[in-house]
């Protein structure tokens, strides 16, 4: 019967596991090195161009953890293959900012069922699949616009192409062939200028490795002043929500894994424990200590402490409080003073009465000692000698 049960048992954890897997929150998220993100270090992140634009000198930051909006005294906004939709509002918003003055760097490869981009509808351009299949593995300058450093051949894996709905767009960037297909291009809006670009890879971590990448980069952010403030969209990329308990749990490998290790520990636990009745607690934890034990283990912190002094402090003033209560006398009068009032009420061998005193206020040499005064203390050794 138990064997039964342990086999039940591991099979339905499997199961468990292999639905957790199949089903689970991580089905559906893509590698990391397939997202431009600035916190992405792999060969398709954008790391380096976030750590390059800081080192030249630029104010670089990551629009991430707020709603997403741009002020006036943003320069640059570098928009690369969103994985979240940018909605029809928030398209129109950023091209105000680009007509105002701004730079918009957009380069957008991702397949027609990704994420919905409204910023290509507002522009009037399209990213289609190239007419060829094969990839559009380098590029060439179009125009003799880029040339603040000169830039020559790209290295641009670029497997879509753009395709303008509008007649002011300059071509900047394009693969040799029939047609020559256009990789980036470049729109004037207002005060503004825009950057498209249907492959990322140019400004990957990788790709910037490439001469004419990294001169390609340089040109795009001529515009922007020394020291010019330059947005990477991390808000696109998922990172909205401000890091927590919760979503490092629901969100990450890790998380995963240890809530499907405490689901697997709380099923064993149910399936193999039983309990025959309510918990009956040992005579030792519910027998109460007695007085004794209380009294004997102040006594050995005293003695292990040395505190000699005190005791027979203590008892000083407990023989004096003793004498006085019955004749309403201060016990924290002086020696000598008590003992006169005691003696004008009682008959008291003041001399006794005043040695023993002096002798409980000094500290005896030994425990022997500090026996002898205690006792002869609680012997009340007043009264005169007859």
């Amino acid at each position: 019967m138990t064997n039964r049960r342990d086999i039940v048992l591991l099979v339905g954890l499997l199961a468990a596991m292999v639905l957790f897997v199949a089903l689970g929150p991580g089905g559906g998220e893509p590698a990391q090195g397939d997202v431009p993100s600035t916190h992405v270090s792999a060969p398709g992140g954008a790391l380096a161009l976030y750590e390059w634009t800081r080192a030249m000198g630029y104010d670089a930051q990551r629009l991430q953890y707020r709603d997403f909006a741009l002020s006036d005294e943003d320069d640059a906004l570098v928009l690369l293959s969103p994985s979240e939709p940018v909605s029809r509002e928030e398209a129109r918003a950023t091209l105000e900012w680009v007509a105002r003055g701004g730079t918009l760097i957009l380069a957008d490869d991702t397949s027609a069922f990704g994420a919905r981009n409204a910023l290509l509808d507002e522009l009037r351009v399209d990213v289609e699949v190239s007419g060829s299949t094969a990839m559009i593995d380098v590029a060439a300058p179009l125009q003799p616009v880029l040339a603040q450093p000169p830039t020559g051949e790209l290295v641009a894996r670029a497997g879509r192409v753009l395709v303008p709905r509008r007649d002011d767009v300059v071509p900047l960037v394009g693969g040799a062939g029939t047609g020559e297909p256009l990789v980036v291009a470049g729109i004037r809006h207002g005060q503004g200028y825009v950057f498209v670009s249907s492959s990322a890879w140019p400004l990957s971590n990788e790709g910037l490795a490439e001469p004419g990448n990294a001169a390609l980069a340089l040109n795009m952010l001529r515009r922007v002043p020394t020291g010019g403030r330059v947005q990477f969209d991390e808000v696109h990329h998922g990172y909205l929500t401000p890091p927590s308990t919760t979503t490092a749990l629901l969100s990450t490998p890790w998380g995963w894994a240890g809530l499907y290790a405490v689901a697997v520990a709380a099923a064993y636990l149910a399936l193999s424990g039983r309990r025959f009745g309510r918990p009956v607690a040992l005579p030792e934890e519910t027998a109460r200590r007695t007085s004794a034990e209380y009294v004997e283990s102040m006594a050995n912190l005293f003695q292990r402490g040395g505190k000699r002094a005190y005791i027979v402090g203590h008892y000083r003033d407990a023989l004096k409080r003793r004498l006085a209560r019955p004749y309403g006398i201060s016990p924290r009068l002086e020696d000598e003073a008590f003992v006169r009032e005691l003696a004008r009420a009682r008959e008291v061998d003041e001399a006794r009465l005043l040695t023993l005193l002096a002798r409980l206020r000094t500290a005896p040499p030994d425990d022997d000692a500090l026996l002898r005064a205690v006792a002869e203390a609680d012997a009340e050794p007043v009264s005169r000698e007859s």
